[in-house]
Formats: structure tokens, C-alpha cells, sequence
């Protein structure tokens, strides 16, 4: 998300004056621990968004779980399977 609103802001209003220099005050207000500025941006914006989608990520990342046991669990039978032909073949190559 947000590459596509860097990408979008670059190119609408990368041809005005001092965009570059704006740009790089914007990084550091947000990243410089004496101005809060990622705190005031999570608290004024990412914390209300979050908060009220907040049963929809909890149901989505439930639903991703349970997509993941069952990829998991399947890969793993697949792979038992090809190992257990694997084993097979090896133990008829071996004289007895």
C-alpha cells in the first residue's frame, strides 16, 4: 500500500519545487525519536483504521491458519508418499 501511494505521489506532484527535500523532512519527522511523528501518525490514523477492521483481520488471519494447516498437512502427506516409493525402491536395488 504503500509503495503504490509513493509511487502515485512521485509521479502527480514530483515536479514540484523542493518535493524531493519535503520528502526526505517527511522521513525524518517520522523516524526521529524526539518528534513522535510515526506515534502521532499510528495514533491519528493507523490505530482507528485498525481498530475498527479489526474483527475482519481477525477473521481473514483465522481463514489464513486454516488454509496453511491444510497446505501443510497435505504437503507433508505428498512428501511421506514420495518418500515411502523412495524407500521402496531402495530396498528392492539392495541384495539380500
Amino acid at each position: 500500500m504503500l509503495m503504490v501511494v509513493k509511487t502515485f505521489m512521485d509521479w502527480t506532484v514530483s515536479w514540484l519545487p523542493m518535493y524531493g527535500e519535503a520528502k526526505l523532512l517527511l522521513v525524518i519527522y517520522l523516524w526521529h525519536p524526539s518528534t513522535w511523528g510515526a506515534g502521532h501518525v499510528y495514533d491519528g490514523f493507523l490505530h482507528p483504521l485498525v481498530a475498527w477492521h479489526e474483527a475482519d483481520i481477525d477473521r481473514g488471519l483465522l481463514d489464513l491458519r486454516a488454509r496453511a494447516r491444510d497446505m501443510t498437512t497435505s504437503q507433508l502427506k505428498a512428501a511421506a508418499a514420495i518418500g515411502q516409493v523412495w524407500l521402496v525402491k531402495a530396498a528392492r536395488c539392495v541384495p539380500s
